[in-house]
């Protein structure tokens, strides 16, 4: 007999879906390591196999213990009813199809973020129009792959769990009792995985320096899981960051990264305010183009593809630099940014996070104090990462998005395409522009964005570019054709010798984690056009917290204001550049790079040819400004030290 009676009572076949399901963790991270084979460090095999059952352990008490528990109420009050254990049955077998699903979405999110799922993976659930549209659109053989996996799985372990129960029989009373010890105490036990201060967590079974070989002893039903329980709306504790710094450290560091060498008046309120001066005689409007993705892979001159021939053509009209680096791999990471100079931290960014008190003191919040109409033009549903929240809050008086468009010539799963949403803000600033009002305005496109639908016809990938994703490059060729198309209507239009340009990337389209940082993968490309700026190519290492600043001066804004980032148009600034990938912090300054990780993990590299890492001995120094600068956003955030309050036009 294949299965014995004896299994047949008690907990028994409980047990043996459990051992089963850890079976199928273990396999499938067994496949994981093998795929993955240059990611995974000598000698960590056996550790990673060894955590990984401990985590599939602590997974798998805590998805059947509410079956365990069942099972045993119903075995002490002899209630042995069908409708019982057909119950149990689904339940195992959904348990059973949660984690065959999460397993199944690992390999095609690892080779887009470079890691388990993530917290990623647990905020896009929020928004199931954008994501079902992205699948159906672009991605339908994952979605009938996916209905066909749990249909197998759900039969699979119903058929499972009715042959662990097939002629089953309770246990005596004397097993069931010393079975309900047992349940009590290993159940909690298994699921907090230690005896020490703090349960089970991603940080505490890290052990190298790559992200992707951290996440492998997980199992990706646990990592989404624990996700989802830590999306805490702004409050860290020590397991999430490398160190709470000292108050005096970190705002010291904060004003020292902005070089204020015109220190202003610093208030205990806003002890980061600094002086922003401007030459020009007059006031210019500011129009920023936040590119969805299009990172430094996509333009030539920066070591990428050629896909971005209009954008190289710009860049010789205009302020280019060549070494900008994003502040994280997610669009609210690089919204927060360029729109507000707010520097990354594993603080979730102030696009989600619920105001202290007050507004933050955007640009749209300075630039409204000087009398400027302000704007937000978007060609999807703006209230994507709550981003139309953020916006209308924080001084963005217009929010146009894609319920604005009357038939627009192309609608993709995310929103209008960048033709349409160009046309819309041309026609936008024509009429301000007749009114002689002076705007602020942030242009948001989407047109390269998974699924990567655009319009027929429009461009063509050049013959000596072989690739297994057509549909990705052509959507990265046709978000530069449009960008020309925009440009082409600024130049005859009636507002272009009064306004500042800034087209600048949001992140890099896909950021892996390759090694300790995927350093190589933060670069980005930005150009700032208008009138009085010389063609000028700038190698300075810079990041995207100093847009802001920056503009303000470009555009004749002179005042106090709390910004982080420094003015580059300035001669003397700090090439230094700060940036978030999932949990790691990383610090870039003077060739040299610091990662910090949760508790108290750092590693240190010399940066060598195309933002290659190599590791090197520990420094002190740029250990103890890495600290300040990572703590430097939760301070902010915490005490209020970024908001219109603080303004001083």
């Amino acid at each position: 007999m294949l299965y014995s009676s004896k299994f047949r009572c008690g907990i028994m076949p409980l047990c043996l879906f459990c051992a089963l399901s850890m079976g199928f963790l273990s396999l499938s991270r067994i496949g994981l390591m093998l795929w993955l084979n240059s990611n995974v460090p000598d000698g960590s095999v056996l550790y990673i196999l060894l955590q990984g059952l401990r985590v599939d352990f602590a997974s798998v008490c805590g998805l059947y213990g509410p079956a365990f528990l069942i099972l045993i109420f119903c075995s002490i009050v002899r209630l042995k009813n069908n409708a019982v254990i057909l119950i149990i049955k689904i339940y195992l077998a959904l348990g059973f199809t949660f984690l065959v699903f999460n397993e199944a979405a690992t390999p095609p999110f690892i080779l887009e973020y470079g890691v388990r799922p993530n917290h990623l993976y647990v905020q896009y659930l929020i928004y199931p129009k954008e994501v079902l549209n992205t699948l159906w659109n672009g991605h339908k053989l994952a979605v009938f792959a996916d209905i066909f996996i749990i249909a197998l799985s759900l039969y699979a372990g119903f058929k499972l769990a009715s042959l662990l129960f097939k002629n089953y029989v309770f246990a005596s009373f004397k097993i069931t009792l010393l079975s309900f010890i047992a349940v009590i105490i290993i159940l909690p036990l298994g699921v907090r995985s230690t005896l020490g201060h703090r349960p089970l967590n991603p940080a505490l079974i890290s052990f190298c320096n790559d992200p992707l070989a951290n996440s492998l002893p997980l199992n990706s039903s646990y990592s989404a899981v624990y996700a989802l329980a830590h999306l805490n709306q702004g409050k860290l504790s020590a397991s999430d960051i490398y160190s709470f710094d000292n108050k005096e450290n970190i705002l010291f560091e904060g004003m020292d990264f902005s070089v204020k060498k015109n220190t202003a008046h610093h208030s205990a309120q806003c002890p980061l305010n600094q002086i922003i001066t401007s030459n020009s005689p007059q006031k210019y409007n500011v129009v920023i183009v936040l590119e969805e993705s299009l990172g430094a892979d996509f333009v030539k001159s920066l070591g990428g593809l050629p896909l971005t021939p209009n954008l190289e053509q710009l860049k010789n009209e205009g302020w280019w630099f060549t070494n900008l680096y994003a502040a994280g791999h997610r669009s609210i990471r690089g919204i927060e940014a360029v729109t507000a100079s707010f520097p990354p931290s594993p603080l979730d960014s102030i696009v989600k996070l619920p105001r202290t008190e007050s507004s933050y003191a955007t640009l749209s919040r300075i630039y409204e104090s000087y009398g400027y109409k302000t704007s937000f033009i978007y060609g999807g549903e703006s209230h994507f990462d709550n981003m139309r929240n953020y916006f209308l809050e924080n001084g963005m008086q217009e929010v146009i998005d894609q319920n604005n468009y009357k038939n627009p010539k192309f609608v993709a799963s995310w929103g209008v395409s960048d033709e349409d949403l160009f046309l819309k803000a041309h026609e936008k600033f024509t009429q301000l522009k007749q009114n002689n009002e002076n705007f602020f305005s942030v242009i948001f496109t989407s047109s390269f964005h998974d699924p990567f639908e655009i319009p027929e016809g429009k461009v063509k990938l050049p013959a000596s570019i072989q690739t297994d994703e057509p549909r990705r490059l052509a959507a990265a060729m046709y978000a530069d054709y449009a960008l020309g198309e925009f440009f082409k209507w600024i130049e005859k239009s009636n507002y272009k010798d009064d306004t500042i340009f800034l087209v600048i990337a949001d992140h890099e389209s896909r950021v892996r984690g390759n090694g300790s940082f995927p350093l190589s993968e933060f670069s980005i490309p930005a150009l700032i056009l208008g009138p009085n700026i010389k063609a000028y190519q700038d190698e300075r290492v810079v990041s995207q917290i100093d847009m802001a600043p920056t503009l303000l001066s470009l555009s004749g804004i002179s005042g106090e204001f709390p910004l982080i980032g420094q003015n580059l148009n300035q001669e003397r600034i700090k090439e230094r550049a700060l940036m978030q990938f999932n949990q790691i912090f990383g610090y870039l300054e003077n060739g040299k790079f610091v990662t910090l990780e949760p508790q108290g993990k750092a590693a240190f590299f010399n940066v060598g040819k195309h933002n290659s890492l190599v590791e090197t001995k520990e420094d002190k120094q740029l250990l103890k400004k890495a600290v300040a600068l990572e703590n430097l956003g939760p301070l902010i955030y915490s005490q209020g030290y970024m908001l219109d309050s603080c303004i001083n036009p």
